[in-house]
């Protein structure tokens, strides 16, 4: 990466939150309004821990278990690294004919990594991009791309506005399975291992409702019908929910399910649960969480608790057939006073419960880990300021989080400056 252009990148970020300010800027009014969150950063990662050279104490994990990757180090090294992380610039609009308001939203992901050449590509991604009706008596109605309503529903307290994507993000811990790593190691380098174990979902080709708010109550509900329905699979993904909320309190219960994702026997694994995987099996994936959150004139508090589970209907005797876990965060906010903000989270996954179909021993020991995170904000007017993040993701022996390692220890520090608009 070449510094230089990486703080060129960095100062004219800064120069645009400078011109304007923490609200959306209306070019044409209500029909498009243009706003953002930048929040470049460099960033420094350390591994560290273990990986073991034979096969885990619990029989579900996967990842690459070789005698020749017997470290933490031999499969990811330490790095430091300028990133825009999750930052985007988004287009919205409306219109509104009586009871009656049609409108858009989109949202484009910056380029996160830059290796300083150019031309630099200025978007590398689409985060939200859907288009919406809305009616006071029959709620709103969205189609397209965005968050289901189990991950907008959950997590009230998202650190300092940065988290999205970030490290000190507790999703990964939250949402997820810690048997199966996020990618592999190969011998051209890391390629990502198929079906994902997460719940923390933005998705396309969705149809979303969330009902009118009555006294503080809303429910909604979210479907991703079968993308490719000639595959002999109904991979459709389905979202519920309800909530309620004042000026203090707010509690939320969801749920999620994913049909056919094969979480467990997709393709491209190594290691000891080769031999549970079902051939072409037909699967049911589902997530409960229920979510709380406290909010006063310096604070802000989260706490969300999940019940995740995944089986597959086995194709033959001793093949992986469903595991339950759950799992836990709190997150807090402090305003020490009108310029800094400090703030805080934990999450933690347990080792959970097994099952292999003909009543095959299954073991979960060594799975399970946690997340620790510490960040501060400087704020220097309202549309710009400073940030610091530090957090530690660590996994258990036989569990993998936010890396290919199996058994060991993120740890990861980072400054930035947050633009919004």
């Amino acid at each position: 990466m070449n510094f230089k252009h990486s703080l060129v990148t960095a100062g004219c970020l800064a120069a645009i939150g400078m011109a304007g300010t923490a609200q959306a800027v209306q070019v044409a009014g209500e029909y498009l309004e243009v706003y953002g969150n930048l929040y470049p950063q460099f960033q420094e990662s350390r591994f560290s821990g273990s990986a073991p050279t034979g096969t885990p104490t619990s029989n579900l994990t996967k990842g690459l278990v070789t005698p020749t990757n017997t470290t933490f180090a031999a499969q990811l090294d330490s790095k430091t690294q300028f990133t825009t992380v999750n930052s985007y610039v988004g287009l919205k609009g409306k219109k509104s004919f009586s009871d009656v308001t049609v409108g858009y939203d989109y949202q484009a992901v910056m380029q996160k990594n830059y290796d300083g050449n150019f031309p630099v590509p200025i978007f590398s991604d689409v985060r939200d991009a859907f288009a919406f009706v809305s009616h006071a008596k029959l709620g709103t109605l969205q189609l397209g791309q965005m968050d289901t309503i189990y991950k907008e529903f959950g997590d009230r307290v998202r650190m300092l506005g940065v988290s999205s994507s970030n490290f000190v993000s507790t999703s990964g811990v939250l949402s997820a399975a810690s048997w199966k790593s996020i990618a592999k190691v190969g011998t051209t380098g890391v390629t990502e291992v198929a079906g994902t174990t997460s719940f923390n979902t933005r998705i396309g080709d969705q149809i979303l409702w969330i009902s009118p708010n009555w006294n503080g109550v809303e429910v909604g509900y979210s479907l991703r019908p079968d993308p490719n329905p000639k595959a002999g699979r109904n991979q459709s993904l389905s979202s519920m929910g309800a909530r309620w909320s004042n000026k203090a309190y707010y509690v939320g219960l969801a749920q999620e399910i994913h049909n056919d994702y094969r979480t467990f026997s997709g393709t491209g694994y190594t290691g000891s649960a080769t031999t549970l995987l079902n051939t072409n099996p037909s699967s049911k994936d589902t997530a409960v969480r229920l979510s709380f959150g406290y909010t006063a004139e310096k604070y802000r508090l989260g706490i969300d608790l999940a019940s995740l589970k995944y089986t597959e209907d086995a194709t033959a005797l001793k093949k992986f057939s469903g595991y339950d876990t759950t799992t836990w965060q709190i997150s807090g906010e402090y305003k020490v006073d009108e310029k800094l903000t400090v703030a805080a989270n934990y999450a933690q996954g347990a080792a959970g419960s097994c099952s292999i179909s003909g009543g095959g021993a299954c073991s979960t020991s060594g799975l399970g880990g946690n997340l620790v995170s510490l960040g501060a904000r400087y704020d220097i007017t309202k549309a710009v300021g400073l940030f610091a993040l530090y957090a530690e993701n660590a996994a258990n022996d036989s569990a993998t989080y936010a890396s290919s390692a199996i058994g060991g220890k993120v740890t990861n520090m980072a400054v930035g400056v947050q633009v919004k608009f």
